[in-house]
């Protein structure tokens, strides 16, 4: 998920984090490149092979297999109901089924993009979604090391020219575009939403690929991928490709702007590498907010979306029943803790619920709180009555409004937090020696503290080494206590 490569883009350096996950491993035990999460390949090359073959003409092969389906009804371009659909497991009813139970890809117009800077290299599929209400979400798989995640690319078409508006576009393989061009409509902006590296590595070869769309970024673009200030000047902005306009920060408003309201955060935090960036839109005629990494919605369920069966072997999939728990908890980074009965309690903490991503939390929240809730106050005003969400990891879309979306940010306003609390629990906070007891608010994941070990150590790591501000918030609070 875009929460590893967030550290990478906002905290420190690349060869920084990459020792440190690997020192925190050592120091906890904690396996973050957990063996067992294989992708295709190594010693399995009959496997690789079959599925090498199988992909190449259809999605879903590990389905096919495994329901006893010939791969032969799966053709090129087809509507899909996959492996995770079928095991007939029920969604949570905040998840929209009908535009989650099929996908539609069209593996033969290719899979492969050079250079993609993250796997997978030479299978990189895209499934595309009918999300409804003229909106469509085309998801890629994201991996680093063993954190494996979905990352979905979010379009809407407008209603006054009929054109598309494109949210965070992924590598532009020939199935991706093949995919989008069939929607039938020009293509008329692109949009970068925030800063983290997941989705700005795939906007240059993007906006190449589409060079009479308008682009759009967000404020605060730094780094080898390209560079740009607050404001649009020759001197400033340096991206690699046209730059048509800068969300937020009193800049001129996009011809968009129509039909979306935006909402920009833009922290300059002290030693950090760079500015942290997110603009989250509502999309007022169909009652949308399209986020990018502000919240996530992880269903408990059996297997993986469909995607995983393009990387991961069979055995991989089918046959661990701690595949998807794992490959969840390793994308927030939380621990990969078991209790006696075998379960890991921070994924039944976080699955089923609208939240924060744990690592978000941590890293950014914890150092800049006052402007986080200012951010989420934008986004929950009454002219912002927005009744689902697209996001751009894990399940989408989310059937929630604004006074779900400010609760999962609870821990960060005091009324919000004491409003609602769980019998039976013991919590704790850790700033100024402070003790929540029985403070439990039932809108946030019930977090063992123990279970937020990772995530300080490293914000200890952090401010002991002087890389970057120190955590001025509690972002455990709320924790459950072991005792």
């Amino acid at each position: 998920m875009s929460s590893a490569f967030r550290i990478l883009n906002q905290c420190f350096l690349l060869s920084s984090l990459c020792l440190l996950l690997i020192t925190t491993q050592l120091a906890y035990g904690w396996s973050f490149l957990d063996p067992n999460m294989k992708p295709l390949g190594g010693g399995d090359q009959s496997r690789r092979t079959f599925l090498d073959t199988v992909t190449s003409t259809t999605t879903n092969a590990v389905a096919a297999s495994s329901l006893g389906v010939s791969t032969a009804m799966l053709t090129n371009g087809e509507n899909n109901v996959g492996l995770a659909q079928a095991a007939a497991e029920e969604m949570p009813s905040i998840i929209n089924d009908s535009a989650q139970a099929t996908y539609t890809t069209k593996p033969l117009a290719g899979r492969f993009y050079f250079p993609a800077l993250t796997p997978p290299f030479r299978n990189r599929a895209t499934f595309k979604y009918d999300l409804g209400r003229n909106a469509w979400a085309l998801e890629q798989l994201l991996t680093f090391a063993n954190v494996t995640a979905t990352i979905r690319c979010t379009v809407i078409q407008l209603e006054t020219t009929g054109g598309l508006w494109v949210h965070s576009p992924q590598w532009p393989t020939g199935e991706f575009c093949a995919l989008l061009d069939e929607i039938g409509a020009p293509m008329e902006h692109v949009v970068l939403p925030c800063n983290a590296f997941e989705h700005k590595a795939p906007m240059k070869a993007f906006a190449e690929n589409y060079p009479n769309a308008k682009v759009w970024i967000s404020p605060g673009q730094f780094g080898p991928l390209g560079t740009c200030g607050k404001s649009l000047s020759k001197d400033s902005c340096q991206m690699g490709y046209r730059v048509d306009g800068i969300l937020g920060l009193d800049n001129p408003l996009p011809p968009w702007s129509n039909e979306f309201d935006m909402a920009t955060l833009y922290l300059e935090i002290p030693k950090n590498a760079g500015p942290v960036s997110e603009v989250s839109f509502f999309h007022r005629p169909t009652k949308t907010l399209v986020a990018t990494d502000s919240v996530i919605y992880v269903p408990k369920r059996k297997f993986p979306p469909d995607i995983f069966s393009t990387y991961f072997d069979r055995e991989t999939i089918e046959q661990d029943p701690t595949f998807w728990p794992r490959t969840v908890l390793q994308a927030i980074f939380l621990p990969l803790r078991q209790d006696d009965h075998g379960n890991y309690p921070s994924y039944e903490a976080i699955s089923d619920r609208l939240i924060r991503a744990p690592i978000l939390r941590a890293l950014v929240d914890a150092r800049a709180p006052n402007q986080v809730r200012e951010w989420i106050a934008q986004q929950t005003k009454p002219s912002w009555d927005f009744d689902r969400i697209l996001t751009s990891h894990f399940e989408s879309p989310i059937s929630a409004g604004p006074t779900e979306y400010k609760a999962a940010f609870g821990y960060l306003d005091d009324q919000e937090y004491n409003k609602v609390e769980r019998v039976g629990q013991t919590t704790t906070t850790t700033t100024n020696n402070n003790s929540d007891k029985g403070k439990v608010n039932a809108n946030l994941p019930a977090i063992q503290c123990q279970d937020w070990e990772l995530l300080d150590s490293i914000n200890q790591v952090v401010a002991k080494s002087n890389a970057g501000a120190p955590a001025t918030f509690d972002f455990q609070r709320g924790c459950i206590s072991s005792e």
